[in-house]
This record gives structure tokens, C-alpha cells and sequence, in this order.
């Protein structure tokens, strides 16, 4: 029988789904008026309120767009407090209708510090968003501490998205003071998708009754004036109020506590039959969801295979990961009336899976001893024996085929973005600057990934390494990776990493070969020098510690007086004009905005470097760190935009252009740009923010520190 563990929609009980069946009847008609009237004051037992539950039919993230549409205004100043990849989509949906958006993100299976949220308001904002329950990560945070806290100091609008939580868990939207809060019914309800259930303060609609509202079809105003008449704007998803009238019914007959605590339980039960199987649940208990477990398993399991192999060998269906977590982590739902046995089964059929892949790749790794002696390394010679395990090199020829193992080097060594597999495959795909013949190096000990380096045959787009015009060199990684690391803290891993490349160099009858963009001070280059490595100087990266600006008053006090005071001057001048939208990679739109990038390349002698409809495709891939910022004219023609990754303790600066020869325009785009940079740093708590080449001059005005940047290059084979 099917195990359907999916994080929704949600198995459905047979007496909801039957209920489905009920004829219709005009939702104008008296026999409508009742089966609202029956629904709305269950509903709000489980928001916690007695005020308006909005049903809107649509998904939930038409839920968010409504509360967005109808509570803020273009301009707003909104602080998003994000623990995943839902918290960022409610972003990106403010940001969509104009508010200006500041990001405090906690590392994904963590939450953000309520000090941090509070420290953060004093700032001033008009509202707030906060993900109660984050799907992708299972992850709930501490809605009733930080709303408590928030009320404490600021009287900002507090907009929640409670998707997975509500009917789950206590909200308490009355005594917590929350302005809205969205559900669906395809959760936590068990009932078919159809609906989302939007709850809304008084002081929120009379918000959403003022000029300015951003929606036709999504207006919550209007929405609550027909629920006070016991009806809906627009004609509703009938047969979904109907199966959620029985849904609520069973839910009052049990008692709306006892189905909390009964929630509680069944992920209880989950986590610890993942623990019997020897696997790890992402969050710490106290943080973790009632309603999805999420599991990381080991590497190199790639999530998606495994979940593939439950539904077609085990009949059991769950969720893989989300954004960087998609091959590592598996997602289980248990929402709605779950038998506890389910879960049981579920994480059963898991550890079954994971040790038949155990076994395939034993077998396989049998069938193709490795050697008893190490790979020879450059420059060694004949190759050494070893009683310790020996070393193995190998690759794969795509991004797309790397195993977890990558990105778990890539964070123990602090590596930057550039080096993630997200990136990567990205790259891959839609290549910003143009590279064949890639090949992912990997060295081994055992089964664990040692040195790893992404090559590929490129050009010298800034004429550093002599090449002829049109000749190609093989280089790890790609140009565009302006911060990079040797992926191995271990000399002689890198010795094996080193034979490869330049084994892979003779074969593709490469020129020249090496790495590029290593910061001068790697602790590994002496071991590269000896190796016969050259080192060739290029262009340096440039760097803002937040040490340095922790805020903007020691920011400004910190720079020269005439740079300060043209500066504080500029600010003035830009906030009388424009204004900034910080957003994600889906952004509808995002190319115009990246012509301005192009058309700025084209300036500094670079026509072409970044091709806004490929650089499009390729942000939108990545996604999840994606950060556009953008200054806009209060008439709403663009000024300047930066394209920007966001990682957990850096801000990469990667891209930016603006507009020039206007001269009305009585303040730089530019300056007002950077300002924009470092405030996303504040607003994220970033440590540093990393820029590249150009405008030397600027940045030293701006309290950036060069970064002096080599290449290696290998000796000829």
C-alpha cells in the first residue's frame, strides 16, 4: 500500500475526498452563506482568532502575493527574516510590489537569534515577514518569542507565512498581535489544494482599503467585505470548501489541542526511527518541525536517486531537497492524520535503500580495485608506496553528475560559491563566458573526496597570462570565479590533483594550464612552487570587512573628511530621487535590468562580457543565493544594479553596471549603488563583502582592502 510521505499536497481521508461530491450550490446563495458561516469560526480556532479568515482560491504562495499586494505599498521598508527557500519566495514577492527589501537569514536548518530581529527593527520598518514553519529546511521557529519581542519595540505590520504550521500548532494571531497569516488546505488540513486561507488583523484591512492596493483579483479588502456578508469575491474552489468543512469537523471532534500534541508525537516518532537507521535529522530538536522531517543522508547518496528507488521498489513517496540541498537531503511529511506506523515504515524503507546503494557501490569499487600504491604526484617520479589508504583520482565530465561529497569539501574549506555544485552546473549550462571541455577532477582516499578542481578550456579575457588571441588554455576554475581555493588542505592529495590536471592538459593538447584567482596568501602555493608551478601576478579582489562598517555612522566617520562629506551629500541628494529593490533571480525583470550590466562592460572595453539573456538563464538557475540590487528612479526607470551571491558569512559583489550622461541626475548611481551593497551586508549579517577589478580609486575611498590574486601555472608535459 502507498506510503505517501510527500510534503504536499497531503494524503487525503476518504470521507474528506468524498465529501468532494457535494452538489453544487451558488455561492451567492443561502446554502453557501451557511457553509461559510459553519467554516470561519473553526478556522479561527486554529489561527488563534476572531477576527476575519479570508478563503481565496488559489495556492499559497497567491495567499502571500494577496497579503503583499493589499498591505504594502511601493516603497515600504520591509525586513525578511528567512530560514530557507520559502522565506526567500515571500521575498521576492514583496519585492515584486515595490517594497524595499531587507534580508536577515539564518543558515539553512538553523533560525535567526530574536536579538537579532529586534536589533535589526530598531532600524525602523514598516513590516515584517517571517516563515513560521520552513518546509525546505524543517525547520519551526519561535513564532510567539519573536512576535512578543518585535511588539516590544516596534509597531511594524507582522506578516507570517504558516503554510505548513497552521492546524499543526498554536499560532496565537490575537494574543501574538499578528497582522496576517497564510495557510493552505493541502497541508496540515488534509484536504485536495485549492485554497489558502489568508487570517488579517482590522488594522491590516484598513491598510488594505487605502490607495495604492496592487492587486485586482487578490484583494483582501474586498475579500473581507464579502466574508461579512457570508460570501466570496469571485466564485470559489466549491469542492475544496466542502471537503474542508469535513476536515474541520474532524478536527473539532478530536480537539484542536490533541491534534497539535498528536502532530508533536508523529514527528517525534519520525526523527527518532531516522536516528535508529544510523541517519542524521537536519535541525536540532528544539527547532524541529511538527509537520516535515528533513534528513541528510551520507555522502556521496545522491537524495534524488534514493527517492526515486523508494517510490518504485518500496511504494514510498517523499520530498527531496530544495535549492543547495536537493541531492544531500530527503524531506518527509507527516501532516494531517498520520498512523505513526507510516513513519516508522518510511524511515524503514530509507535505511533499506541506503544500504543496498552501500552495497552496489562495494561491489563496484570491487570489480575496480584501486592500486596499493598512490598515484604519482608532479614531479615525483616513480610513485610511492604506502601502507595508509591509497590515493585515487577520477572525475566525471558534468557539473550535473558530482556527488554530495563536493559540497562537503567545498564548506569545510570555507570555498566560496563560485566553487558549489549549484554554481557549477549553472555555469555549465549557461556559460556567462565561453569554456569547453570540462572535466571535474577528484582525488580519493577511500571513499572520501580529498582534492577535487573544476577545469575547463578558456580563454584570457583579461590578457593576463599571455595567451595568443583565440588560443585556449585549460584552467581551474572558470574566469569568472574571481575568488577561488585549491579544494584540498592536503599536500599530497594536491600532488595527486595536480598529475591529473596536467595528465588532462597533454590530452586535450592544451598550451598552458593551471589555477587561476588564487589569493597570494594560500597556504598551499609553496607546495604548488615546488611541484614546478610558475606564479604570474594578476588583478587583486577588494574587500569590506563589516569589521570595518559595522554601521553607517562608523562607516562614513571611518573615510577621509572630503570623501565623507561628497558622500553624505550624494546619500541626500539619492534619497530625494530614488530609491532600491533588492531581488531574486526569478525576478520578471531581470534582463532589462541586466542590459544596464552589459552596457557598462561595453564601457570598459569589454562589449559583450555579460550577455543579459544568457547571464539571465544562468542567475535563474542558481537561484537560492541570488541577489539583485537595484537602484530605481522614483519614476521607475533603473539606475543601477549589482548582481550579487549571498553566502552564510560573505557577499559577493560579482556584477554591477549604471547609468551615465545624465545630466539631470544630481547624485551617482554608482556611490548610491555601493551604499545599497553594504547596507544588504548589515541587512544580511554578512561578514565581509568581496568586489572585483575596476575602480581602484573608488574603492580605496570606500575603505576597501586589495586582495593581491595569482595564477599558478603548470609546468609543460
Amino acid at each position: 500500500m502507498r506510503n505517501y510521505r510527500v510534503t504536499g499536497p497531503v494524503e487525503v481521508p476518504h470521507h474528506t475526498l468524498a465529501a468532494m461530491s457535494t452538489r453544487m450550490v451558488s455561492h451567492r446563495s443561502a446554502g453557501f452563506r451557511e457553509l461559510i458561516g459553519a467554516i470561519t469560526p473553526r478556522l479561527g480556532m486554529l489561527f488563534g482568532t476572531e477576527g476575519a479568515v479570508l478563503p481565496l482560491t488559489c495556492s499559497g504562495t497567491g495567499g502571500m502575493e494577496a497579503v503583499a499586494a493589499s498591505l504594502l505599498r511601493p516603497g515600504d521598508r520591509v525586513l525578511s527574516v528567512q530560514l530557507g527557500y520559502f522565506g526567500e519566495r515571500f521575498a521576492d514577492i514583496a519585492a515584486h510590489h515595490g517594497a524595499l527589501i531587507d534580508v536577515l537569514a539564518a543558515p539553512w536548518g538553523q533560525i535567526v537569534p530574536t536579538e537579532r530581529i529586534t536589533e535589526r527593527l530598531a532600524l525602523g520598518y514598516d513590516a515584517v515577514l517571517l516563515t513560521h514553519n520552513e518546509t525546505s529546511t524543517g525547520v519551526i521557529a519561535p513564532l510567539g518569542e519573536w512576535a512578543r519581542a518585535i511588539r516590544a519595540v516596534s509597531d511594524c505590520l507582522i506578516l507570517v507565512d504558516a503554510v505548513s504550521s497552521v492546524a499543526a500548532t498554536e499560532i496565537g494571531f490575537d494574543a501574538l498581535g499578528l497582522d496576517a497569516v497564510v495557510t493552505v488546505t493541502q497541508k496540515a488540513l488534509a484536504c485536495p489544494p485549492g485554497l489558502s486561507l489568508v487570517a488579517v488583523s482590522e488594522r491590516a484591512l484598513a491598510r488594505a482599503a487605502e490607495p495604492g492596493e496592487g492587486s485586482y483579483y487578490l484583494n483582501l479588502a474586498r475579500a473581507a467585505e464579502h466574508a461579512r456578508q457570508g460570501t466570496t469575491t469571485y466564485t470559489p474552489a466549491l469542492s475544496v470548501l466542502y471537503a474542508l468543512d469535513t476536515a474541520l469537523a474532524e478536527i473539532e471532534k478530536e480537539g484542536v489541542e490533541t491534534v497539535w500534541e498528536r502532530h508533536d508525537r508523529t514527528a517525534l516518532r519520525c526523527r527518532e526511527a531516522l536516528r535508529a537507521q544510523g541517519l542524521t535529522v537536519v535541525p536540532d530538536e528544539a527547532n524541529s518541525s511538527p509537520t516535515v522531517t528533513a534528513v541528510r543522508l551520507p555522502a556521496p547518496v545522491d537524495a534524488e536517486r534514493v527517492r526515486e528507488v523508494l517510490a518504485a521498489e518500496h511504494d514510498v513517496w517523499v520530498s527531496s531537497g530544495r535549492g543547495p540541498w536537493k541531492s544531500e537531503v530527503l524531506r518527509i511529511g507527516h501532516m494531517g492524520p498520520v498512523d505513526p506506523d507510516e513513519v516508522d515504515a518510511c524511515a524503514l524503507a530509507i535505511g533499506v535503500a541506503l544500504r543496498s546503494a552501500a552495497m552496489s557501490a562495494s561491489a563496484d569499487s570491487s570489480s575496480h580495485s584501486p592500486p596499493t600504491t598512490t598515484p604519482r604526484t608532479a614531479g615525483s617520479g616513480a610513485p610511492r608506496t604506502t601502507e595508509a589508504t591509497p590515493l585515487v583520482t577520477g572525475g566525471t565530465q558534468t557539473a550535473d553528475a558530482l556527488a554530495s561529497g563536493w559540497d562537503t569539501l567545498v564548506a569545510r574549506l570555507d570555498a566560496p560559491v563560485f566553487h558549489t555544485r549549484a554554481f557549477l552546473s549553472a555555469y555549465e549550462h549557461h556559460p556567462v563566458q565561453r569554456i569547453s571541455a570540462p572535466r571535474y577532477l577528484e582525488v580519493r582516499r577511500g571513499s572520501e573526496l580529498v582534492a577535487a578542481a573544476p577545469t575547463y578550456l578558456q580563454g584570457d579575457p583579461l590578457g593576463l597570462l599571455g595567451l595568443a588571441d583565440g588560443e585556449q588554455a585549460l584552467l581551474s576554475p572558470m574566469w569568472h570565479s574571481p575568488d577561488s581555493r585549491l579544494l584540498t588542505a592536503d599536500e599530497e592529495a594536491l600532488g595527486a590533483l595536480s598529475a591529473a590536471f596536467g595528465d588532462r592538459a597533454a590530452e586535450l593538447g592544451a598550451p598552458l594550464w593551471g589555477f587561476v584567482n588564487l589569493s597570494d596568501d594560500s597556504p598551499l602555493l609553496p607546495a604548488l612552487a615546488r611541484q614546478g608551478f610558475q606564479r604570474k601576478e594578476l588583478v587583486p579582489r577588494w574587500t569590506l570587512h563589516r569589521s570595518d562598517a559595522p554601521d553607517g555612522d562608523t562607516y562614513l566617520a571611518g573615510m577621509r573628511r572630503s570623501v565623507r562629506r561628497d558622500y553624505q551629500r550624494q546619500l541626500r541628494r539619492y534619497a530625494e530621487r530614488a530609491h532600491t529593490l533588492v531581488h531574486g533571480a526569478r525576478y520578471p525583470g531581470l534582463v532589462p535590468l541586466l542590459e544596464l550590466i552589459a552596457a557598462s562592460a561595453a564601457r570598459a572595453g569589454s562589449p559583450k562580457y555579460y550577455d543579459p539573456q544568457r547571464l539571465a538563464a544562468f542567475l535563474r538557475e542558481l537561484d537560492g543565493p541570488v541577489r539583485v540590487v537595484e537602484v530605481r528612479e522614483n519614476n521607475g526607470e533603473p539606475l543601477a544594479v549589482a548582481v550579487c551571491f549571498l553566502e552564510s558569512r560573505r557577499l559577493q559583489a560579482w556584477a554591477g553596471g549604471y547609468v551615465r550622461g545624465r545630466s539631470d541626475l544630481t547624485f551617482s548611481p554608482y556611490y548610491a549603488l555601493w551604499w545599497e551593497i553594504v547596507r544588504l551586508m548589515w541587512a544580511t549579517g554578512a561578514d565581509s563583502i568581496e568586489c572585483g577589478r575596476l575602480n581602484e580609486t573608488f574603492k580605496e575611498k570606500m575603505l576597501l582592502s586589495p586582495q593581491r590574486l595569482v595564477a599558478m601555472i603548470g609546468p609543460s608535459k
